[in-house]
This record gives structure tokens, sequence and C-alpha cells, in this order.
């Protein structure tokens, strides 16, 4: 993996500086050239930098950055004809992006914090501890060394010190726990808090949990939210993670009123958002819409994005791309797509491990450009391929190389893409009847609804810039959780575009290849409809952003 810059946090409050270490070999030659960019703009920034001498061998080339403002920043050091890059970002709240990432090995010879620092490098800014807990029911346990649910070896002081470390990375640590799941020991001393089907049997998972009554006037849901409190206090989590399992959906309580659960899980979000609140204003919490279920009802209440475990039959590419885009609409949140790579769990040759890196590039790109985030990476190199964490796979090291690229790009160029507030034209200024942009390649053809063998078009508009995505399809079906075949780069993408709006540069970037800037050339010529610019895009291999910068 590029271990060879590295930061000292995955995100940056206002007022922190940044620090950048870049590990050599030997001391450089020459005087390092650092740049900062804001997509395409060089930003002058204070700075200090010095080297020292690392007592196992090599150098360190460390980078001092005085705070800057909110933003998105891409890093270059150049040194010895090289060119080391990352990206960071600075906000006001951590609670206002984030960045999802996974740790599910919590044994005692698990002591190390090596999955952390690799989660830092992708700019992960919350980690949510799966199953760490002792039972459903009582998350924290008395002993140091116990089994968690499922009979897995747990050591709580392996946990206290991956919390930690990423409190000191600037990542969030949240506590996975699931709202109404309890033990059958559980349930048999407290059948009143239960759960039962219309003719009055108790409801279970897989028939080793019962479902609790999560109402605000049962019982069950004082206790839930006292142990999501206490994981906050004593282990200093910063989060919960509100886990369901997307069914039941209409339940009975112990009286045999019927309910919709819907109904009461935005109160039951609330009150464990002000508990977290309540033992750190910093605390927050995170909610599992299991397929989409039920966002609307949970949309606006108080948690930190909207996150969506997808399943069948949210299959294809665009179905993506619209459960992004209507939960933002809903909620005005970011929204974080829990969307594992089924092909890495079938995957054994070289060839079928091939296809399935190919799957997570495009599923990655697609969710990318349509604002939203994606929940697969953790542990050191792990890739989620199951809803059970702990069987996630591992990318070689050469994919993790690109996985951080990817992870880069998305910080650096995020005003593109989860932050870029314009107006998505992609259906009325593109493809069928619309002239306002068009697309033209010798080798390919273009749509606006991800379809199969054909690259993807996103379009975005805001006041003074317009964002166009383009995504390579031209090799692949566009169901998205399939292996996936070698992508075949396009050379030479021309984009008309018809506006009566000033341009003032245009440029693209692409996690392919170099992460920076390229500024494009055009050509303009005066039409009845204004003025046409036509755009020069030099290649595409999986996944390019053009952007216009208009007056």
């Amino acid at each position: 993996m590029k271990k060879n810059i590295t930061l000292q946090k995955a995100q940056y409050i206002v007022g922190d500086d940044i620090k950048i270490t870049v590990l050599l070999d030997v001391t450089p030659s020459t005087q390092p050239n650092i740049k900062l960019y804001q997509l395409a703009r060089l930003i002058e920034f204070d700075m200090t930098y010095h080297t020292k001498d690392i007592p196992t061998g090599g150098v360190e080339l460390v980078v001092e950055i005085t705070s800057l403002p909110i933003g998105n920043y891409g890093v270059e050091v150049c040194l010895d004809e090289e060119i080391y890059s990352t990206a960071f970002d600075v906000v006001e709240s951590n609670r206002v992006c984030t960045r999802y990432g996974f740790l599910s090995d919590f044994s005692s010879n698990e002591n190390d914090v090596e999955d952390i620092e690799y989660l830092n490098r992708l700019h992960i800014n919350a980690i949510q501890f799966y199953d760490w807990m002792y039972k459903h029911e009582d998350l924290i346990s008395e002993k140091n060394l116990y089994t968690d649910p499922l009979g897995r070896l747990t050591d709580l002081s392996v946990i206290k010190t991956k919390i930690q470390h990423c409190i000191q990375l600037g990542i969030r640590p949240f506590a996975y726990g699931a709202v109404y799941a309890a033990s059958k020991d559980f349930f048999k001393d407290h059948p009143e808090w239960g759960l039962y089907t219309v003719n009055q049997q108790p409801i279970t998972f897989f028939d080793w949990l019962h479902f609790m009554n999560i109402s605000k006037d049962c019982g069950w849901s004082d206790i839930i939210i006292k142990e999501f409190t206490e994981a906050m206090k004593q282990l200093q989590f910063q989060g919960i993670h509100m886990d369901t399992y997307g069914f039941p959906k209409i339940v009975c309580d112990a009286n045999q009123k019927s309910f919709s659960l819907a109904d009461e899980f935005p109160d039951l979000i609330n009150r464990a958002d002000k508990a977290a609140r309540t033992v750190d204003p910093k605390n927050g919490v995170i909610f599992n819409c299991v397929n989409n279920w039920p966002v609307e009802q949970v949309a606006k209440t108080n948690q930190d994005a909207i996150y969506i475990e997808v399943w069948p039959p949210h299959d294809t590419y665009y179905d993506l791309y619209q459960l992004i885009q209507n939960a933002k609409r809903m909620s005005g949140k970011q929204v974080v797509l829990a969307a594992y790579m089924h092909p890495f769990a079938i995957a054994e040759e070289n060839h079928e491990i091939q296809t399935a890196e190919n799957s997570l590039l495009l599923t990655n790109a697609v969710i990318s450009v349509s604002g939203g985030t994606q929940l697969v990476f953790g542990e050191n190199g792990g890739i989620l391929c199951d809803s059970y964490y702990a069987k996630y796979a591992k990318a070689s090291p050469t994919f993790q190389d690109k996985i951080v690229d990817y992870s880069d790009f998305l910080v650096r160029y995020a005003d593109l893409l989860y932050l870029d507030e314009g107006i998505d034209v992609s259906m009325t200024s593109a493809s069928g009847i619309n002239e306002d942009i068009i697309f033209i390649s010798d080798t390919a053809t273009f749509s606006s609804k991800a379809e199969a063998y054909k690259v993807w078009t996103v379009i975005r508009e805001s006041s003074k810039r317009m964002t166009i995505n383009l995504v390579n399809l031209t090799t692949n079906e566009s169901e998205w959780n399939e292996p996936k075949n070698a992508i075949d780069p396009i050379c030479d993408i021309i984009i008309k575009v018809n506006t009566n709006r000033k341009v003032n540069g245009v440029y693209c970037a692409s996690p392919d290849h170099s992460l920076s800037a390229l500024s494009l050339s055009y050509d303009t010529m005066q039409t009845d409809r204004g003025i046409e610019y036509t755009i020069h895009v030099p290649s595409l291999l999986i996944w390019t952003s053009v952007w216009i910068e208009t007056e």
C-alpha cells in the first residue's frame, strides 16, 4: 500500500494544524516543492518542513501546514523528480461528513493498530466496531476476555486501545448495537417487552435472538438507550451504529396491539442521539435503513447521515444513484451506502479476483458520482462482501494502492461529488431530445441512466460550475454486484456544451491516472442558442470528472 505519504488525522477541524509525513529511503538532494490545491486552483499557505532520520532506516520529511479554512484540499510534494500526493478536508464539525469504515477483529492477538492506520490513509473518519459487544442487551463485559454472541474470543483491552487510537487520529469510533435484539434468556425474563406475531408467537431472528419492543412506553427502549450511553461513557465510543434487520415491519406487542416499527424508529433515534450528545456534543448516531426501509420516516431524524444497506431488488447502478438522490432530497444529509461486494466472496482464481476488483471500482465510482459514500473498506485491507463483517475479503497490496487513489480522489474532489450542491440536469440537458450537452466518441455511446455497455454521464449545474462525471460501463452489464469484465479505455471524447454563460476554464481529473487536475482545451462557436463550447477529453478508463467554471 502507498504508505510513503501519511497524515496525522483522517479529517481536520477548523483551527487544526496539518502535518504531512513523507517516508524516504535517503535524505533528499533537493528542497521539496509543496503544492496545495482546491480543485484546479493553487492555494497559498504557510508551512514549515524538516527532515529527520528514522532509527530503523530511512528519512522522514515532515511538513507542517498552518490551519486552513473549511474546504477540501489536494497536496503534492515534489521531491527528486518524484511526486507524493494525498488529500484532506477541513470541516467545522466532524458530524458534517461521514466516510465510514469497519473493524471486526478484537481478539487478544489483534492488539496492534495497523488496521486503523490503514483506514486513516483512506481518510475514513468514522469506524463501526462490528460485533464488539458481550451480549445484545448487555454490551460491556465485566471481564476483559469474553466471547461475543457468535462465540468469537474478544479482548476488551484491544477494543479500548483501538478506540483511543481512532480518537487520536480524528476518527470517530462507533459502537455497533442492534436496536431490538436480545438473547433468549433475557426474553424469558422479560416476555412483556417482546414483539409477537398476530397469533402471539414470539418473533425471533434465526432462532437465537428475540425481537424486543422499541416503543417509548416499553421498558426495553430505556434499557437499550442506557446500554448505548454506557458504551460511550465507559469506553469513549463517539457514536452508536443503530442496527436493524429489515424485518419485521408490522408487529404486535405483548398486549396484542398491532403497530408499525417504522412509526416508532424516529423517536428511538432522536432519544439515542440526545443521549449521545449528552455524553459529548461531538457524539452522534447512525441508523441502518435496510434496503431503504424506512427512509421516509427516519430521513428527518437527528442522525449524522442516512445509512442504507443495499440488497435486491436494488440491483443496478441506476438503483444506487436513485437511492442516494432520493435520500439526500428527503433528508438534506449525506448518504452512506453499505454496498457489500459479493464478487469477492466467490473469487478464488486470479482472473476472478480481477473481475471482483473491477466490480468494486465501478460500484465505488457510481456511488461517488451519485453524491454518496460507500461503507466497504475496513480492517487492514479488508473489503466487505457479506453482511456478517467478520467474513471480509482481503485486498492485495497492489489493489490497496488503487483503493488509496480512489479514497484520495473522493476527498480531494468532494466539491464535485458528495459536496456538490448543484442541480442534477442529466435527464434534461443530455440524451434523448436534449441538445444542451452532446457527447461524441468514435468507440462509445452515452447514457443518462447508467445503461449497460454505454458511458454513463452524470451532470450537475450550479451558479458558477457545471460538473460532468463520466463512468465507463461500455464493457459491462448494468447490475452492480456482479463480477465485471476488464474495462477498455476510451480516447478522444468530445463534449459539446451549449450555454449563454461565459466559461472561465475547463478541467478534468481521474482516480485512474494522476490525481492532478488537467486544464482542457476547448473551442467556441456562436450559434442561434448562444455559445457552443467544444471540449476535448483525452481519455476515460473507469471514471473521469470534468468541470466547467463559469461566471
